[in-house]
């Protein structure tokens, strides 16, 4: 049998799967989110934490660094400035990410795209991953993941996006036979540290490439129901439209038209 003959039989699985950070994590959470967001893109039924602010760290942090250094204040001042987000809290993030910003490093990137496709052993899977910034040193590639939430783990190694991340990176076109070091900074002013950085090792290398290519074979046998758990499902984006929820509640989208008005009930 071939491996696309090898397809689910629902078909909502593609015969080359999209693995990301997030699908990963979302899928290792629960199954029927991992459905929601990444392969339905339903749109969210429920309200949850606004990630807007997040978003304007990282772009300001992009900025920042691609048109100067992020330890040069008068540069970061000018560009809160111009940007209008000249406030304290976005000061604090740059700030603490200056502390820990790589100094010398004769290459860098934000804000990059990286891919690694597996074909062999099935099921195959396509690996994508959106890296805050890359730094390139002649011994090692240093890869920053800017966090403004809560320390999830102590380890970057056990946190499952990271494991995306590493194998997609471990490609010898990225590395060019130097070290991986993947970082995540956790700049919310409550973080008072980050996790342990992962510098996957050859052996580790192989044993996250089985890893993956083992999710996504259990993607394949998946029947979609979702894990309840009460905490779990009350920070769920879809639990007032899940069968599995331990968490019900009511939608939080707009309404359809209201027949005797003709307006929408918000």
């Amino acid at each position: 049998m071939s491996e696309l003959a090898a397809r689910p039989a629902d078909g909502l699985l593609p015969g080359i799967v999209p693995l990301s950070p997030s699908s990963l994590d979302a899928w290792l959470q629960c199954p029927r989110l991992f459905l929601n967001r990444h392969l339905l893109r339903l749109p969210e039924s429920d309200s949850t934490p606004s990630t807007d602010r997040g978003n304007l760290v990282h772009a300001i942090l992009r900025f920042v660094h691609e048109n100067g250094t992020c330890h040069d204040k008068a540069h970061v001042g000018r560009v809160l400035e111009a940007h209008g987000v000249a406030d304290a809290e976005i000061r604090g993030y740059i700030d603490r990410h200056a502390q820990r910003c790589p100094v010398g490093a004769p290459r860098q990137v934000h804000e990059y795209s990286v891919a690694r496709f597996h074909r062999r052993p099935p099921p195959m899977f396509m690996a994508t991953a959106r890296i805050d910034a890359i730094w390139g040193f002649d011994d090692v590639v240093d890869v920053r993941d800017y966090k403004t939430g809560a320390l999830l783990s102590d380890r970057v190694a056990d946190d499952p996006r990271a494991l995306v991340q590493a194998w997609i990176l471990a490609d010898p076109r990225y590395l060019h036979g130097r070290r991986l070091r993947i970082r995540y900074e956790y700049l919310s002013p409550d973080a008072t540290d980050d996790p342990e950085p992962f510098e996957p090792s050859t052996e580790d290398r192989d044993d996250i490439e089985e890893k993956l290519r083992s999710h996504v074979a259990s993607m394949w046998e998946s029947d979609w129901h979702g894990h309840p758990d009460e905490v779990s499902c009350r920070r769920c984006a879809y639990r007032s439209i899940c069968p599995d929820s331990a968490a019900p509640s009511e939608p939080s989208w707009p309404t359809p038209l209201a027949a005797e008005t003709g307006e929408a009930e918000l």
